[in-house]
This record gives structure tokens, C-alpha cells and sequence, in this order.
């Protein structure tokens, strides 16, 4: 009883995209700051990967969400 769906369904679209080329511009960005805490890197690395996992999970979300009718 898998879902069944074709890559064009959870396909990125361009303005995710967008989204997850903006983190990691922000990301960039936080590495020029000074360091003022020795997790401060590791953990703002964690929290980019937690809004890039989110961004990228909407394609399989969508497939659900067409298959159940919404």
C-alpha cells in the first residue's frame, strides 16, 4: 500500500529553492561573524539543516496531500 507518485510530484519548485539557496547564503554569512561560543557554529548548522529539512520535505508532503484529496 505505498504511495506511488512520479519525481516531477516531488519535484522542488523554484521558489523552495529559492528558500534553501537563501539559507545557505545566511549560513555564509554567519561564518564571517566572530566566534563568541564554541557550539555557536555546530548549532546554527543544526538549525539551518532543520529549515532546509522542512523546505525539502514539502515535495512528499504535496504527493500526500494530493493523494488524500486536499
Amino acid at each position: 500500500m505505498g504511495i506511488k507518485f512520479t519525481e516531477d510530484q516531488a519535484r522542488v519548485t523554484d521558489q523552495e529553492a529559492v528558500v534553501v539557496g537563501l539559507l545557505a547564503e545566511a549560513w555564509n554569512e554567519f561564518l564571517k561573524l566572530p566566534i563568541e561560543h564554541p557550539m555557536e557554529q555546530r548549532e546554527f548548522c543544526t538549525a539551518i539543516h532543520s529549515c532546509q529539512d522542512k523546505i525539502l520535505a514539502r515535495g512528499g508532503r504535496r504527493v500526500i496531500n494530493t493523494q488524500a484529496g486536499d
